[in-house]
């Protein structure tokens, strides 16, 4: 068996090398992706690496006089006429391992039409408006949402007004602003107060977007605001909590269980807000969610709020969401300032009913927040500017 190794910018590429060498019969034992160049591993370039084998026909020894090697043949004995295995003789490890190979084989052919489809997709617009499906993906937005806005501008203005960027640009905006238009924010209770919890995985910017909320309702609004920690996990951020309400003048309570959670609203009665601060819990360890859910239900909070940073990958926001669905009155997108794939949240406002309540660009205290609406959302989906594609 022949094995060769090929390397290539994608699968497509890398499989052509493999048939133009190997030929059709070719056999693919391993593939893998890596970066090329680059400094200290980063920003190289993506290569795929095929291995690939192809089994070879015997090859049936000639006759040689040991004496033309300078060897004697004096009491050598004949050599086994059978000094290669029949290729057709398969035994039980072998014929496995082919069915390993034709599985991993059969991978690999649907990693190539896989790749096809997306390089036709490439080529699915005319090159006037491929150029904003390119501009759209460069945001974070997904394929689906892509051929979404782009045939919305098919569909709804005349081909020759394709070239047209401020026309076109007015109906990508135009379908984002539908996809943004779910939005709710907080309203301080009347005659009892009004509860908000915030939850979500770690280092998303809970505590400081707590504080952004309390300053803003307490000092801007003029609003009784109390805090509630019941993140006890982390002791920097309960301390944190604390010396924020003593500058702002709230009152910030420390719960350790659900029945002191229980105490603490009761406490604070007289608020027209209560902001519970809760810990980051990993959305795939059960007994945290399990724990999360005990002081949510001994809250009974009118808004829960699901904080969310606009820098996490599209596909694990999504994983996150899903996780927190059913504990989730509303969304807050944080860290929008860290990212220029800010066009990634529209991935998940697109599968989702859930209204947005806030937006967080920064850490200044109370500055760096806003109230999302559906126009705020639009710029920061597709930039402050028109782009030109």
């Amino acid at each position: 068996m022949r094995v060769r190794r090929f390397v290539g910018d994608n699968v497509s590429e890398t499989m052509g090398k493999v048939k133009r060498e190997l030929g059709s019969e070719a056999v693919i034992l391993q593939t893998r992706e890596f970066s090329d160049g680059g400094f200290f591993g980063l920003f190289g370039k993506k290569k795929i690496e095929i291995t690939a084998a192809i089994e070879e026909a015997p090859v049936t020894p000639k006759k040689t006089s040991a004496s033309n090697y300078g060897f004697s043949t004096e009491g050598v004995k004949p050599a086994s006429a059978k000094l290669l295995p029949d290729a057709e003789d398969h035994s039980e490890d072998l014929q496995a391992e082919i069915k390993s190979m034709r599985l991993l084989l059969e991978k690999m052919n649907h990693q190539i039409n896989k790749q096809s489809n997306l390089e036709e997709d490439k080529n699915l617009w005319p090159p006037v408006l491929q150029r904003w499906a390119d501009l759209l993906q460069n945001r974070g937005i997904n394929e689906n949402l892509v051929k979404r806005l782009i045939s919305h501008v098919q569909q709804t203005l005349p081909p020759k007004e394709w070239a047209d960027d401020s026309q076109v640009y007015l109906r990508i905006q135009a379908n984002v602003r539908q996809i943004c238009g779910q939005i709710g924010l907080i309203q301080p209770g009347i005659e009892k107060p009004r509860i908000v919890a915030l939850v979500g995985p770690t280092g998303v910017g809970k505590t400081t977007t707590i504080g952004k909320l309390a300053a803003g309702f307490s000092i801007v609004d003029k609003r009784k605001v109390a805090l509630i920690t019941a993140d006890t996990y982390r002791v920097a951020a309960v301390e944190q909590l604390k010396t924020f309400g003593e500058i702002i003048g709230v009152p910030v309570e420390v719960v350790m269980t659900p029945s002191g959670l229980r105490n603490a609203l009761q406490l604070h009665a007289d608020k027209e807000l209560i902001f519970i601060d809760t810990a980051g819990r990993s959305p795939q360890h059960e007994v945290h969610m399990s724990e999360l859910r005990g002081f949510l239900n001994e809250a009974q909070p009118d808004f829960t709020m699901l904080v969310m940073s606009a820098t996490t990958h599209s596909a694990d926001q999504y994983r996150i969401y899903k996780r927190f669905e059913d504990l989730t009155t509303h969304l807050i997108f944080t860290k929008l300032d860290e990212t220029g794939s800010a066009g990634a949240i529209l991935n998940l406002l697109g599968r989702t009913t859930l209204p947005t309540a806030y937006l967080t660009n920064g850490q200044n205290v109370p500055d760096d927040i806003e109230a999302a609406t559906p126009d705020r959302l639009v710029r920061y989906v597709l930039g402050e500017e028109m782009p030109h594609a």
